[in-house]
């Protein structure tokens, strides 16, 4: 059973009390919450490309995966109709990349609050792949990906993260109402690259997916974006995850 429940209302959601609402859910809702066997299959990269900026973004990362030898079909997600592009569809159609509406794929596995950062962790769940490889429209990789699959960080833990420049303070209160999780002197997620296997994280994406609800009215007060969503979710779960131990190297307006 795929089960995604609604959130909270964000009328109800306080710093006082949030991190009892996240405790209801993990206790109550996440037990039901069973990775489908029969939805997903094989390994494949997702990217949140809608609207014009993204899709030039996206044209230029998609042609660099396929110049560097990668093989792994592609799907591109975007917000309805006013982001899509019928001219763009075609031309990346020869690249072996399918767009998806995620508006079209709402009205079977519903979502409160479905904008642009909410679009991230929805796209990764809901993809056709067990295995997924995330990049953002602006990523542009130097090599092929798909070892990333192959590696060993990737078998032990299911889950590869990146680390962003900063970290959470001990007095962030994104500790406290993400699930009162106890405090890590440890990089912030950069989400513009996530690996997972959802087979493995499955629950962590249902947690995330019900964080996203309540995105923009109340966590993202507390963290920047989606990034700590992932971050603080398998946190929350204790599900341990990969990071690169070599941080960021920021050149002019590139990191």
């Amino acid at each position: 059973m795929n089960c995604c429940p609604q959130a909270a209302p964000a009328s109800e959601l306080t710093v006082k009390n949030a991190a009892e609402h996240v405790e209801r859910f993990v206790q109550e809702e996440l037990p039901g919450c069973v990775y489908p066997t029969d939805r997903f299959d094989g390994r494949g990269i997702v990217i949140a490309a809608g609207g014009i900026k993204f899709q030039i973004n996206a044209w230029v990362a998609i042609r660099m995966l396929r110049m560097l030898g990668c093989e792994l079909p592609i799907e591109c997600w975007y917000l309805g109709a006013r982001e899509r592009n019928a001219a763009w569809e075609q031309l990346v159609r020869d690249y072996e990349v399918q767009c998806v509406n995620a508006h079209e794929v709402r009205k079977q596995h519903p979502h409160a609050k479905l904008h642009g950062w909410e679009l991230k962790p929805y796209a990764i769940q809901h993809s056709s792949f067990r295995e997924v490889l995330f990049l953002d429209a602006d990523n542009v990789v130097v090599r092929d990906p798909t070892f990333l699959f192959e590696t060993s960080q990737f078998d032990e833990s299911g889950t590869i993260f990146w680390p962003d420049f900063g970290r959470l303070g001990r007095d962030r209160l994104a500790w406290k109402v993400f699930g009162d999780i106890p405090y890590r002197d440890e990089p912030e997620v950069e989400s513009g690259q996530i690996v997972l296997d959802k087979a493995r994280c499955w629950p962590a994406l249902e947690l995330c997916h019900w964080y996203m609800q309540n995105s923009n009215n109340f966590f993202f007060r507390h963290v920047h974006g989606d990034k700590e969503v992932f971050h603080l979710a398998w946190r929350r779960l204790r599900l341990e995850y990969a990071m690169p131990t070599r941080g960021i190297d920021a050149l002019p307006g590139v990191m």
